[in-house]
């Protein structure tokens, strides 16, 4: 890892003592530090306020979010792996417009929610009001992993900043309240994603910590059991609210089996799983570097424990299924902040002491996360490669906006919801995305020769038939024959059932970009 290649930093110069601060510093941590920083998530979220689709995830939320407007219940109505929370913010967002501008402004909002909680939580820890600074610049830094979407990692991120915030709280005040809003925090991180839950078990270190320095054991296991009591209660609110509708069942098949079965159903190839940790860590390697360091500074310090161990555990989250997506390794945003924030704040008030190779060495490695979010964003807008920029999908959404009424629902056969975005229709079934039928897995990355059939979800197609029959689908688009998103892996043959319903149903209604379209009879 970058980590290994990057020299000792100082270790004699204290933030806390006095030493004058560099030029280079001023405008960053001085007093106006709280409007230059806002500022900066201003300006590195502002590419994003647009209504064009980067992610195909941010596309699904919005039109899970419509349907709900419509009156669908998620898990029910129309089905994703995702937990609830993130659903209700998108909906919420939904009625400033349905698009993904209104959850690009809220996760403007998160984020510089999750700065500033990292800046509070560093000050609380260390004391020192450079040092918190420079964390929620970190934070910042090492949120350029991936273009301004909504992703969902940003707007769980709020919630691991302020279980962080609160450890140190309970730590530094004695107080039971902060370990019940530690797990509180925790538990609502969750409901955005799921992976949150390894700060769970990092941050209960810290009372077990405190208890090995005389704290007492009994009240160390009085402590984490109030930050479980916290974890649960989000997640109790959020089954009674589906078992008060019946639906108890749906939300934990969807949330909880359906989402570990896709983790169990990685296809991700070696170079694509190398080369996003690459990318990731590489670009952030001067944060990392700061992080360890801290950490193995403070390791007979209870929060550095606890935050040492978050650092660590978070690589079981964003390894879970071996997919490496570059999104996940913003779940490394707020813990970064913390840990590398007080060892940049030591390099900063050592600067003078620096020869000038070394400052500018340090310069380049503090600006590689923002010159790499910036090309990374320039190449892949040059290349046409976000979904908003596929021609194939982008002739088929108008086709469909042109030969169908506004209240007339279409089935794509595909994995490409931008479909249904850009035609402004709506799914004609609970799918957003046919994957599911065959193993939920990501077309992309099935191997040479997969056949779907081996991994056909009866269940899922039974239901897909009922759907169609009872909502009387307009519109049936097959895009398999246009290889959208690589769906020519996945042909309707496959699917015997779904094939002979379409056939005896629905008549061809014409080709646009390679797809087939069928109206029904």
């Amino acid at each position: 890892m970058s980590t290994g290649s990057t020299a000792r930093l100082p270790e004699s110069a204290s933030t806390g003592d006095g030493a004058p601060e560099p030029p280079l510093w001023r405008a960053a941590l001085g007093s106006h530090a709280a409007f230059w920083l806002a500022l900066a998530v201003l300006v590195v979220r502002s590419p994003g306020f647009h209504s064009a689709i980067l992610n195909i995830d941010e596309c699904d939320h919005v039109i899970i979010a419509r349907m709900m407007r419509a009156g669908a219940v998620p898990y029910v109505d129309v089905v994703e792996t995702k937990p609830p929370l993130l659903y209700v913010l998108f909906w919420a967002g939904s009625f400033l417009g349905h698009s993904v501008l209104p959850a690009r402004l809220l996760a403007a909002v998160f984020l510089l929610g999750t700065v500033f909680l990292v800046r509070a939580a560093v000050h609380r820890w260390t004391g020192d009001a450079r040092a918190a600074n420079a964390a929620g610049w970190c934070s910042l830094g090492a949120s350029l992993l991936d273009p301004p979407w909504a992703a969902t990692e940003v707007f769980m991120n709020l919630g691991a900043a302020a279980a962080l915030w609160s450890c140190v709280q309970a730590e530094r005040e004695g107080s039971r309240g902060f370990d019940i809003l530690a797990g509180l925090a925790i538990g609502a991180a969750t409901l955005f994603k799921h992976q949150a839950v390894v700060l769970l078990p990092a941050l209960s270190l810290a009372p077990f910590a405190s208890a090995v320095r005389g704290g007492g054991w009994g009240r160390a296991a009085g402590r984490t059991a109030l930050i479980a009591a916290g974890f649960a209660l989000p997640w109790s609110a959020a089954l009674a609210a589906y078992a008060s509708l019946g639906h108890a069942g749906d939300l934990v098949e969807w949330v909880f089996a359906r989402n570990f079965g896709y983790v169990a159903a990685a296809h991700a190839g070696v170079w694509t799983r190398l080369s996003t940790v690459v990318f990731a860590v590489g670009g952030s390697a001067l944060l990392w570097a700061l992080a360890v360091q801290e950490a193995l500074r403070r390791r007979r310090d209870p929060l550095g424990i606890a935050f040492g161990a978050s650092l660590a555990l978070t690589w079981l989250a964003v390894s879970a299924g071996g997919r490496f997506y570059q999104h996940y390794f913003l779940q490394f945003a707020p813990i970064l902040g913390v840990l590398a924030g007080p060892a940049l704040a030591r390099v900063a008030a050592a600067w003078n002491t620096l020869t000038r190779a070394r400052r500018a060495a340090l310069a380049a490695f503090l600006a590689l996360p923002l010159l790499a979010y910036a090309a990374y964003g320039i190449a892949r807008a040059a290349l046409h490669d976000y979904p908003s920029q596929d021609a194939r999908a982008n002739a088929l959404a108008t086709w469909l906006g042109e030969h169908t009424a506004p209240g007339e629902r279409v089935f794509v056969w595909g994995h490409f919801t931008p479909i249904y975005y850009s035609s402004d229709r709506l799914p004609g079934t609970r799918y957003l995305m046919t994957s599911v039928h065959m193993g939920n897995f990501d077309p992309g990355e099935l191997p040479a020769g997969f056949d779907p059939a081996q991994h056909r979800s009866e269940r899922d197609v039974r239901n897909t038939l009922e759907d169609l029959e009872a909502n009387r689908t307009a519109l049936v688009v097959d895009t398999a024959p246009a290889d959208i998103h690589h769906f020519s892996r996945v042909p309707l043959e496959s699917f015997p059932e779904l094939r002979d319903y379409i056939a005896s149903h629905y008549a061809p209604a014409g080709e646009c970009s390679g797809a087939r379209i069928y109206r029904r009879r």
